[in-house]
């Protein structure tokens, strides 16, 4: 199934708009250093599958996968969980401490009341 020229072609525009796209929100200051990372490395594996089709005929006979479709489907899903859970870890640091800095702010703000009515 890999095989066929319309998705080889849908993979290397894929993954080809991916780069540019994750480049271009580079320039624009919006994108991390990991996030960036990980997307030009998706879409540099992408790329890879799409140009050697043998490497998913190779790991799907491999892992015993029917078709090497269903190998690249289940390896993007994995990547995908994978960088949603390291997502929720970064969402939690930051949830974390966005309430110490608020409760931080919260006394120091009582604190520069108690000042003023001391004076």
């Amino acid at each position: 199934m890999l095989d066929q020229p319309i998705i080889r072609a849908c993979l290397i525009i894929g993954s080809l708009i991916t780069a540019f796209f994750i480049l271009r929100r580079v320039r624009q200051a919006k994108v991390q250093i990991e996030d960036t990372i990980f997307w030009l490395a998706a879409s540099a594996v992408l790329l890879i599958l799409a140009i050697f089709p043998g490497i998913a005929f190779w790991a799907s006979r491999l892992l015993g996968f029917v078709s090497p479709i269903n190998f690249v489907y289940i390896v993007i899903i994995f990547l995908l969980i994978v960088k949603q859970f390291f997502m929720s870890i970064r969402l939690s640091q930051l949830d974390s401490k966005v309430r110490i800095l608020t409760q931080r702010i919260a006394l120091n703000e009582e604190k520069a009341e108690r000042d003023k009515l001391d004076l």
